[in-house]
C-alpha cells in the first residue's frame, strides 16, 4: 500500500493507494509539505 501523508498548518491528511502510478499522480497535486511512503 502507498500512502501520501500531507502535513498542514495544524493538520495532518492521509491517503492510501494500492497503485504506485496512481499515487505518484496524486503527490504531484500537493505541495512541498508531502511525503509517499509504502507500507506492506
Amino acid at each position: 500500500m502507498w500512502v501520501i501523508t500531507v502535513f498542514e498548518q495544524q493538520n495532518v491528511r492521509i491517503f492510501e493507494y494500492t497503485n504506485k502510478d496512481e499515487a505518484m499522480q496524486a503527490l504531484q497535486r500537493f505541495s512541498k509539505n508531502a511525503v509517499l511512503s509504502y507500507m506492506k
